[in-house]
């Protein structure tokens, strides 16, 4: 059976915004072009991703990070995508020889910016370095207190670098202090809840209204009610309808006139968007990406599942599966304060019931980990090339919408 499994980790820059994503591949047992070894899996994901499908949809529209192998660079793979948006990672296992250090100098006078992966600041990889733009570094592999000495020689010559396997707070709080202009790792996903948070009013707002737009029947009037004594939720509105996707020259008379003039399928959008940006004020915007993307992953599961979307549960599961980690409270105590179905709840709490597992793939597909990604896809009947084309289309619409809260 053929695969066409693709992930991506978040790259973060100092103020845990993000920078660019790096793909993750599993490649099936025959290559699509020749002279690729069968454990190399950019070639396919080049096929796939790019050739069939957009990378830079799966990557929200920011900068794409991919493996290159000996083989694709010295095959010249990466000369069909754009020097713009994408970076060479040169992994920590390929063979620094004279054809390679060519085909690497090739890139760079193209325009591609090129990374060491995994650096082990050996001296095999100075004949790299000239052509080199980032220096990745795996802190769970080269200990925390070795490297300011290390880290010296690319600091003097201005060479960026970024801190792989960033896994806690203190970790990521230390790395700023060394020096490191860039971080990857599961920092920002799992902070420690040393006590019970109280949710502030303006937050309970927030999650009310998410529950609200997504219930089977909208009440406009009771949304509106809502929206109009806050300022901000307001202002916005007025200028998401009048913007040049909406604006028909009507004039808009009050806040219910300007909700029921987007229309449901708009309005879930805005509130959504809205909603998760205040919500997860000061936390990492990788945070609403992703709670906004698994949103959108679920519903397109739902839709491959059943052959149409029933109702908003599948869509409410993913977009709130990481309120815990936005309100940095307990995900119980945030939950008891919506109006939720028990099947929701249990989906988000338990993994429970068949949006459960379909929530646990979605995450196992986050992860990368294609096995467990494998095996719920088998028990699920849900084809992996489906699924691979359900992340796609999820990435495309998140990216789309991010673009329209941005420029609203």
């Amino acid at each position: 059976m053929a695969f066409s499994y693709i992930a991506r980790q978040p790259i973060l820059d100092r103020q845990q915004r993000v920078y660019g994503y790096e793909l993750l591949f599993r490649d099936s047992e025959k290559n699509v072009f020749p002279d690729v070894h069968p454990d190399e899996a950019t070639s396919k994901l080049l096929l796939q991703q790019h050739l069939i499908g957009d990378i830079h949809n799966v990557c929200l529209g920011k900068l794409a990070f991919i493996n290159f192998h000996t083989n694709t660079l010295l095959h010249k793979f990466p000369g069909f995508l754009s020097t713009e948006s994408t970076w060479i990672e040169v992994l920590e296992t390929v063979e620094v020889t004279p054809k390679l250090v060519t085909a690497c100098k090739k890139a760079h006078e193209l325009g591609y910016r090129i990374a060491l992966d995994d650096h082990d600041f050996n001296d095999k990889w100075h004949e790299l370095l000239p052509y080199v733009s980032l220096i990745k570094v795996d802190i769970q592999q080269q200990p925390l207190i070795t490297l300011p000495m290390r880290m010296k020689p690319f600091r003097e010559h201005n060479v960026p670098m970024l801190a792989e396997r960033v896994e806690t707070q203190e970790e990521f709080e230390r790395c700023v202090e060394l020096g490191f202009e860039y971080f990857q790792g599961y920092f920002f996903e799992r902070p420690e809840i040393v006590k019970r948070k109280v949710l502030a009013p303006q937050q309970l707002v927030m999650i009310q209204l998410l529950s609200q737009v997504h219930q089977p029947d909208l009440d406009f009037k009771e949304i509106a009610d809502v929206i109009r004594n806050d300022l901000s939720l307001t202002y916005t509105l007025l200028k998401y309808v009048n913007s040049a996707a909406f604006n028909k020259g009507r004039e808009i008379k009050d806040i219910q006139h300007a909700i029921a003039f987007a229309g449901a399928t708009e309005l879930k959008k805005y509130v959504a968007l809205v909603a998760l940006a205040n919500v997860a004020k000061d936390q990492p915007e990788e945070l609403v990406f992703k709670s906004m993307s698994r949103a959108h992953f679920m519903a397109e599961l739902e839709r491959l599942s059943t052959g149409e979307t029933r109702d908003s549960s599948a869509f409410m599961i993913g977009l709130l599966s990481l309120l815990d980690v936005l309100l940095r409270s307990p995900m119980d105590d945030v939950l008891q304060r919506l109006p939720l179905s028990s099947d929701i709840n249990e989906a988000i709490l338990k993994r429970a019931g068949r949006l459960g597992k379909m929530l646990t793939l979605v995450e196992a597909y986050e992860h990368g980990d294609w096995p467990r990604v494998e095996q719920i896809a088998s028990q699920m009947y849900l084809s992996e090339i489906d699924i691979g084309q359900c992340f796609v289309k999820a990435s495309n619409a998140c990216r789309l919408m991010v673009q329209d809260t941005t420029r609203h």
